[in-house]
Protein backbone atom coordinates (compact mmCIF):
# COMPACT_ATOMS: atom_id res chain seq x y z
CA UNK A 1 0.00 0.00 0.00
CA UNK A 2 1.47 3.44 -1.86
CA UNK A 3 1.10 6.17 1.49
CA UNK A 4 0.28 9.54 1.00
CA UNK A 5 3.64 10.74 1.09
CA UNK A 6 4.73 8.30 -1.24
CA UNK A 7 2.59 10.11 -4.28
CA UNK A 8 4.28 12.30 -6.70
CA UNK A 9 3.19 16.04 -5.96
CA UNK A 10 1.61 18.13 -8.82
CA UNK A 11 5.02 19.74 -9.12
CA UNK A 12 7.16 16.21 -9.76
CA UNK A 13 4.10 14.95 -12.02
CA UNK A 14 4.46 18.36 -14.01
CA UNK A 15 8.06 17.89 -14.54
CA UNK A 16 8.19 14.41 -15.49
CA UNK A 17 5.18 14.19 -17.56
CA UNK A 18 7.16 15.23 -20.73
CA UNK A 19 9.69 13.01 -20.38
CA UNK A 20 7.21 10.04 -20.12
CA UNK A 21 5.88 11.34 -23.12
CA UNK A 22 9.06 11.44 -24.88
CA UNK A 23 9.48 7.70 -23.91
CA UNK A 24 6.46 6.46 -25.10
CA UNK A 25 6.76 8.53 -28.31
CA UNK A 26 10.61 7.45 -28.84
CA UNK A 27 10.78 4.76 -31.76
CA UNK A 28 13.16 2.21 -29.79
CA UNK A 29 11.96 -1.17 -29.94
CA UNK A 30 14.69 -3.11 -27.70
CA UNK A 31 14.20 -3.52 -23.95
CA UNK A 32 15.32 -0.55 -21.45
CA UNK A 33 17.11 -1.79 -17.80
CA UNK A 34 14.17 -2.68 -16.46
CA UNK A 35 13.04 -5.20 -19.42
CA UNK A 36 9.91 -2.94 -21.03
CA UNK A 37 9.63 -1.92 -24.41
CA UNK A 38 10.84 1.55 -24.74
CA UNK A 39 8.48 2.90 -27.14
CA UNK A 40 5.39 2.06 -29.66
CA UNK A 41 7.89 3.10 -32.29
CA UNK A 42 6.22 3.01 -35.99
CA UNK A 43 2.48 2.54 -33.92
CA UNK A 44 3.41 6.08 -32.49
CA UNK A 45 0.20 8.35 -34.41
CA UNK A 46 2.71 11.12 -34.49
CA UNK A 47 4.98 8.79 -36.52
CA UNK A 48 1.85 7.89 -39.13
CA UNK A 49 0.86 11.69 -39.35
CA UNK A 50 4.64 12.96 -40.33
CA UNK A 51 4.86 9.47 -42.60
CA UNK A 52 1.48 10.78 -44.19
CA UNK A 53 2.41 14.20 -44.91
CA UNK A 54 6.01 13.17 -46.59
CA UNK A 55 4.06 10.89 -48.64
CA UNK A 56 1.99 13.60 -50.04
CA UNK A 57 4.63 15.99 -50.18
CA UNK A 58 6.55 13.23 -52.71
CA UNK A 59 3.13 12.35 -54.77
CA UNK A 60 2.09 16.03 -55.08
CA UNK A 61 5.59 17.88 -55.77
CA UNK A 62 5.73 16.88 -59.15
CA UNK A 63 2.23 17.90 -59.66
CA UNK A 64 2.62 21.36 -58.37
CA UNK A 65 6.21 21.66 -60.21
CA UNK A 66 5.12 20.43 -64.05
CA UNK A 67 2.83 22.92 -64.66
CA UNK A 68 5.83 25.98 -63.87
CA UNK A 69 8.74 24.68 -65.65
CA UNK A 70 5.73 23.97 -68.65
CA UNK A 71 5.52 27.65 -68.79
CA UNK A 72 8.67 28.84 -68.48
CA UNK A 73 10.03 26.77 -71.06
CA UNK A 74 7.54 27.80 -73.45
CA UNK A 75 8.32 31.50 -72.39
CA UNK A 76 12.43 31.83 -71.92
CA UNK A 77 13.45 28.78 -73.78
CA UNK A 78 15.41 24.97 -72.95
CA UNK A 79 18.58 27.34 -71.84
CA UNK A 80 16.83 29.16 -69.58
CA UNK A 81 15.09 26.79 -67.43
CA UNK A 82 18.21 25.12 -66.94
CA UNK A 83 19.81 27.84 -65.50
CA UNK A 84 17.33 30.64 -63.80
CA UNK A 85 15.75 27.64 -61.82
CA UNK A 86 18.78 26.40 -61.00
CA UNK A 87 20.34 29.83 -59.02
CA UNK A 88 16.29 31.03 -58.54
CA UNK A 89 16.47 34.49 -60.40
CA UNK A 90 14.43 35.75 -62.75
CA UNK A 91 15.18 37.52 -65.96
CA UNK A 92 14.07 39.84 -69.02
CA UNK A 93 11.34 42.61 -67.93
CA UNK A 94 10.66 41.62 -64.56
CA UNK A 95 14.37 41.57 -63.66
CA UNK A 96 14.82 45.22 -64.77
CA UNK A 97 12.08 46.00 -62.63
CA UNK A 98 13.62 44.13 -59.54
CA UNK A 99 15.35 47.27 -57.92
CA UNK A 100 12.43 48.87 -57.25
CA UNK A 101 11.45 52.67 -56.73
CA UNK A 102 13.30 54.95 -55.22
CA UNK A 103 12.07 56.55 -51.77
CA UNK A 104 10.82 59.99 -52.77
CA UNK A 105 12.88 63.68 -52.22
CA UNK A 106 12.37 65.14 -48.76
CA UNK A 107 10.75 68.63 -48.77
CA UNK A 108 13.44 71.58 -49.68
CA UNK A 109 12.92 73.27 -46.39
CA UNK A 110 13.62 70.05 -44.46
CA UNK A 111 16.75 69.24 -46.38
CA UNK A 112 18.13 72.96 -46.04
CA UNK A 113 16.87 72.59 -42.28
CA UNK A 114 19.04 69.23 -42.07
CA UNK A 115 22.00 70.86 -43.72
CA UNK A 116 22.03 73.76 -41.09
CA UNK A 117 22.12 71.69 -38.49
CA UNK A 118 25.06 69.77 -39.50
CA UNK A 119 27.08 73.07 -40.20
CA UNK A 120 26.19 74.31 -37.06
CA UNK A 121 28.48 71.78 -34.98
CA UNK A 122 30.63 71.13 -38.36
CA UNK A 123 31.61 74.59 -39.91
CA UNK A 124 33.93 72.95 -41.89
CA UNK A 125 31.18 70.97 -43.66
CA UNK A 126 31.02 71.43 -47.70
CA UNK A 127 27.39 69.92 -49.23
CA UNK A 128 29.42 70.71 -53.09
CA UNK A 129 32.55 68.34 -51.49
CA UNK A 130 30.04 65.21 -50.18
CA UNK A 131 27.89 65.64 -53.54
CA UNK A 132 31.26 65.69 -54.98
CA UNK A 133 32.17 62.59 -53.74
CA UNK A 134 29.00 60.79 -54.56
CA UNK A 135 29.63 61.09 -58.40
CA UNK A 136 33.31 59.51 -58.12
CA UNK A 137 31.86 56.51 -55.92
CA UNK A 138 29.45 56.22 -58.42
CA UNK A 139 32.14 55.99 -60.94
CA UNK A 140 34.03 53.75 -58.84
CA UNK A 141 31.02 51.39 -58.08
CA UNK A 142 31.10 51.29 -61.78
CA UNK A 143 34.26 49.84 -62.20
CA UNK A 144 33.61 47.37 -59.34
CA UNK A 145 30.91 45.71 -61.11
CA UNK A 146 32.22 45.63 -64.98
CA UNK A 147 35.65 43.91 -63.24
CA UNK A 148 33.86 42.08 -60.21
CA UNK A 149 36.23 43.50 -57.96
CA UNK A 150 34.89 45.37 -55.00
CA UNK A 151 38.48 46.84 -53.75
CA UNK A 152 37.51 49.80 -55.54
CA UNK A 153 34.88 50.56 -53.34
CA UNK A 154 36.57 49.82 -50.19
CA UNK A 155 37.87 53.51 -49.37
CA UNK A 156 33.93 54.65 -49.16
CA UNK A 157 31.58 51.92 -48.37
CA UNK A 158 30.68 51.62 -44.59
CA UNK A 159 31.55 48.01 -42.91
CA UNK A 160 28.25 46.62 -43.31
CA UNK A 161 27.66 47.78 -46.60
CA UNK A 162 30.98 46.59 -48.05
CA UNK A 163 30.55 43.12 -46.33
CA UNK A 164 27.43 42.83 -48.30
CA UNK A 165 28.27 44.32 -51.12
CA UNK A 166 31.59 41.76 -51.50
CA UNK A 167 28.91 38.79 -51.14
CA UNK A 168 27.07 40.04 -53.40
CA UNK A 169 29.88 39.74 -55.82
CA UNK A 170 30.78 36.79 -55.12
CA UNK A 171 27.45 35.13 -55.65
CA UNK A 172 27.71 37.07 -58.71
CA UNK A 173 30.45 35.33 -59.57
CA UNK A 174 30.22 31.24 -58.68
CA UNK A 175 26.53 32.77 -60.68
CA UNK A 176 28.46 33.40 -63.86
CA UNK A 177 26.66 36.71 -64.15
CA UNK A 178 28.90 39.30 -65.73
CA UNK A 179 28.15 43.03 -66.35
CA UNK A 180 29.55 45.78 -68.94
CA UNK A 181 28.33 49.11 -69.25
CA UNK A 182 29.52 52.02 -69.68
CA UNK A 183 27.65 55.02 -67.59
CA UNK A 184 28.02 59.01 -66.42
CA UNK A 185 25.86 61.44 -63.63
CA UNK A 186 24.93 64.46 -65.64
CA UNK A 187 22.74 65.45 -62.50
CA UNK A 188 23.35 65.38 -58.94
CA UNK A 189 21.76 67.17 -56.04
CA UNK A 190 21.07 66.63 -52.21
CA UNK A 191 17.32 65.36 -51.68
CA UNK A 192 17.69 64.56 -47.97
CA UNK A 193 19.56 65.73 -45.00
CA UNK A 194 19.11 65.03 -41.19
CA UNK A 195 20.79 65.44 -37.98
CA UNK A 196 20.31 63.83 -35.22
CA UNK A 197 21.88 63.29 -31.32
CA UNK A 198 23.56 60.22 -32.56
CA UNK A 199 23.81 60.70 -36.34
CA UNK A 200 24.31 63.06 -39.71
CA UNK A 201 22.67 61.51 -43.04
CA UNK A 202 22.68 62.90 -46.27
CA UNK A 203 20.82 61.65 -49.43
CA UNK A 204 22.24 62.26 -52.88
CA UNK A 205 20.45 61.76 -56.39
CA UNK A 206 22.78 61.09 -59.03
CA UNK A 207 21.17 61.31 -62.40
CA UNK A 208 22.69 58.57 -64.85
CA UNK A 209 23.05 58.67 -68.72
CA UNK A 210 24.52 55.30 -70.51
CA UNK A 211 24.25 51.57 -70.85
CA UNK A 212 24.44 48.95 -68.60
CA UNK A 213 24.05 45.26 -69.49
CA UNK A 214 24.02 41.98 -67.27
CA UNK A 215 24.81 38.48 -68.96
CA UNK A 216 24.82 34.88 -67.80
CA UNK A 217 28.52 34.22 -69.31
CA UNK A 218 27.81 30.52 -70.09
CA UNK A 219 24.51 30.77 -72.20
CA UNK A 220 24.72 34.28 -73.04
CA UNK A 221 21.01 34.70 -71.55
CA UNK A 222 20.68 38.38 -71.03
CA UNK A 223 19.55 38.71 -67.18
CA UNK A 224 18.99 42.77 -67.15
CA UNK A 225 19.77 45.75 -69.35
CA UNK A 226 21.45 45.57 -72.37
CA UNK A 227 23.37 48.29 -74.82
CA UNK A 228 20.52 50.50 -75.62
CA UNK A 229 21.67 53.69 -73.84
CA UNK A 230 18.83 55.03 -70.76
CA UNK A 231 18.73 57.43 -67.92
CA UNK A 232 18.18 56.37 -64.57
CA UNK A 233 18.68 57.72 -61.04
CA UNK A 234 20.39 56.24 -58.20
CA UNK A 235 20.42 57.10 -54.68
CA UNK A 236 23.27 57.29 -52.58
CA UNK A 237 23.54 57.35 -48.81
CA UNK A 238 26.15 58.99 -46.32
CA UNK A 239 26.43 59.16 -43.04
CA UNK A 240 28.22 59.07 -40.11
CA UNK A 241 28.48 60.01 -36.19
CA UNK A 242 27.39 63.15 -34.91
CA UNK A 243 30.26 63.95 -33.11
CA UNK A 244 32.17 63.71 -35.80
CA UNK A 245 33.91 66.91 -37.76
CA UNK A 246 35.32 67.52 -41.15
CA UNK A 247 39.02 66.45 -41.24
CA UNK A 248 41.55 68.84 -41.32
CA UNK A 249 43.35 66.60 -44.61
CA UNK A 250 40.62 66.14 -45.64
CA UNK A 251 38.99 62.73 -45.21
CA UNK A 252 38.71 59.84 -46.83
CA UNK A 253 37.58 62.30 -49.63
CA UNK A 254 40.72 63.32 -50.29
CA UNK A 255 42.51 60.41 -49.68
CA UNK A 256 44.03 60.86 -46.64
CA UNK A 257 43.21 58.85 -42.88
CA UNK A 258 40.35 60.74 -41.57
CA UNK A 259 41.98 59.53 -38.09
CA UNK A 260 45.29 60.54 -38.59
CA UNK A 261 45.62 62.05 -41.78
CA UNK A 262 47.98 59.78 -43.04
CA UNK A 263 47.82 58.70 -46.84
CA UNK A 264 45.04 56.49 -47.36
CA UNK A 265 46.02 52.63 -47.13
CA UNK A 266 43.05 50.26 -45.88
CA UNK A 267 43.14 46.70 -44.93
CA UNK A 268 39.92 44.55 -46.24
CA UNK A 269 38.47 45.34 -42.60
CA UNK A 270 38.58 49.00 -43.21
CA UNK A 271 41.68 49.68 -40.79
CA UNK A 272 44.41 52.51 -41.63
CA UNK A 273 47.61 50.28 -42.14
CA UNK A 274 49.30 53.69 -39.92
CA UNK A 275 46.92 54.26 -37.01
CA UNK A 276 45.22 51.31 -37.48
CA UNK A 277 42.17 52.62 -36.31
CA UNK A 278 38.67 51.71 -38.42
CA UNK A 279 38.35 54.80 -40.53
CA UNK A 280 35.01 53.23 -42.25
CA UNK A 281 32.83 52.57 -39.33
CA UNK A 282 31.45 56.52 -39.23
CA UNK A 283 33.06 57.42 -36.59
CA UNK A 284 35.43 59.63 -38.34
CA UNK A 285 34.07 61.24 -41.44
CA UNK A 286 31.22 60.57 -44.03
CA UNK A 287 30.79 56.66 -45.47
CA UNK A 288 28.48 55.27 -48.07
CA UNK A 289 25.49 53.52 -45.48
CA UNK A 290 23.06 52.73 -48.74
CA UNK A 291 23.16 52.69 -52.52
CA UNK A 292 19.88 52.16 -54.44
CA UNK A 293 19.13 52.26 -58.15
CA UNK A 294 16.18 52.44 -60.06
CA UNK A 295 14.99 50.36 -62.52
CA UNK A 296 17.22 50.55 -65.57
Amino acid sequence: MVSDSDKDTFTERLVTAPRAMLRWAAPVSRPDEAGKAGGLGCLNPLSLVKFVVLLLLVILMPLYMLPLMLVRIATFGRSSISYSSAIDMTSGEPARWGYGALDPPAAPPGVKAGLAAIAAHDPEFGPAMLVGWAVTATALIRQSLTSADASPTRTFMANALFRTYLALLELRVTAGVACAGSWRVTDSAIVEAVSTPLFDEIRVRLRCQGWCWEQHAATGLTLRGGQQQRTWSEDLTFGRSADATSPAAGGLPAGHCPSCGAPLDLDRNGACSYCHGIVTAGRHDWVLTSWRREPW
